[in-house]
């Protein structure tokens, strides 16, 4: 077998090596570009070199971008392009003798975990998986689900699937909203000035120096219809709770409950003190639709 001269083959390698330390170069300047651009965007009054402000502030900061930050379009990133820039951010304070690790050390966890739920949040809206296009589900769709039992309030499937349905088209496509971390507590009952129910979900806030503060948006919110009883999202919420567990009212429970096996209807509480596991949350219309025979490729997109 040929082989290169040891002399070419030395070359090859210090070309191929300077070609990857460019990239490495430019995909670090690109992070820190658009990571400064953001603060000076949302937060003007902060002047400081990156690797001069004190972990505490610098991961607010971080966990601030990698919620909020958009492309220069105003759409959002691809997960991995989040990914790259901590990465890049990382290389850089570590080329400024920076003392954590934005990655690793725990000093930085709220930004690691905001990074995480945000590409939880980007994957489940179809970013960074792109190969197949999904079918909208249709009203039609809906319909018929409805009619063969498949969104009912009078099984314990059918109700599952309402209030999945129910939430993820109000608040599938809001920053922060993921099915599979969703706690009962993050939606609450309540009701306006005039007296009509309404469901409002509330997220935490990364942005916020508190910890503990959570937000809402009148844009997160489902309203009751009383002109329509029999098709309320606040009435299916209503006869979700009287059927689950009384463990599983606490704040910090799991929204979606897997389902007792052979559970009678008649029985008052028809849910497991258990989530309802992820593989089964990401295939939600896709069972739906299955088991409903409707034809074409639906997916939970399909909802958007």
């Amino acid at each position: 077998m040929n082989t290169l001269p040891s002399s070419l083959s030395t070359e090859m390698d210090k070309r191929d090596y300077r070609e990857q330390n460019e990239k490495t170069i430019r995909s670090t300047q690109t992070a820190l570009r658009n990571f400064l651009d953001f603060l000076f965007s949302k937060y003007p009054t902060e002047t400081r070199e990156i690797n001069c402000i004190p972990c505490q502030e610098l991961d607010i900061y971080l966990a601030s971008f990698f919620v909020d930050a958009r492309q220069r379009d105003g759409s959002e990133y691809e997960p991995n392009s989040l990914a790259n820039y901590q990465c890049g951010l990382e290389r850089y304070l570590k080329e400024h003798r920076y003392a954590y690790s934005i990655t690793k050390d725990r000093e930085f966890q709220r930004s690691q975990d905001a990074l995480k739920q945000k590409q939880l949040e980007l994957k489940f809206k179809g970013k960074g998986n792109k190969p197949h296009k999904s079918m909208k589900l249709t009203l039609a769709d809906e319909m018929l689900l409805r009619k063969r039992g498949l969104l009912s309030r009078f099984n314990p499937e059918g109700l599952l699937n309402l209030v999945w349905l129910n939430n993820t088209k109000a608040f599938g496509q809001c920053t922060g909203f993921h099915s599979s971390t969703l706690k009962w507590g993050d939606v609450r009952l309540l009701n306006t000035e005039i007296g009509l129910e309404y469901l409002e979900w509330t997220y935490q806030d990364f942005s916020d120096l508190n910890a503990k503060i959570r937000r809402s948006m009148t844009e997160s919110r489902i309203y009751a219809t009383p002109h329509a009883p029999q098709t309320c999202p606040v009435q299916d919420y209503k006869e979700y709770a009287q059927r689950r567990p009384q463990p599983m009212l606490f704040e910090d429970a799991p929204f979606y409950l897997s389902i007792k096996p052979g559970v009678n209807f008649a029985a008052l509480h028809c849910y497991n003190c258990q989530a309802l596991g992820k593989n089964k949350l990401a295939k939600m219309v896709k069972t739906m639709c299955e088991k409903a025979n409707i034809p074409g490729r639906k997916t939970n997109f399909s909802v958007y």
